[in-house]
């Protein structure tokens, strides 16, 4: 759903709203992940770099870090069974 709200562009994505502003401070790997976060409900290290070709874990860990540091996305599990969801 879109919508202008106080002059601002907002995308709200079931009970997720995520602004234009908060889109435009991520990458656009970040924001393919957002994306699939949206259709298939959680996503793993293995899963970030399938769609984001050619980087290395330590990127796909570095972008979903600083997903969860922004509040975007949360972290569930321990290490190797380690997946995010929207928060």
């Amino acid at each position: 759903m879109f919508a202008e709200v106080a002059g601002d562009f907002v995308v709200t994505f079931r009970r997720y709203n995520i602004t234009e502003e908060i889109l435009n401070d991520l990458n656009k790997r970040q924001r393919r992940a957002i994306e699939y976060l949206l259709t298939q409900k959680r996503i793993t290290n293995k899963e970030y770099r399938e769609l984001n070709l050619n980087i290395s874990d330590r990127t796909a860990l570095n972008d979903l870090n600083d997903l969860v540091d922004k509040g975007i996305i949360v972290a569930k599990g321990e290490k190797r069974v380690r997946f995010y969801v929207l928060r």
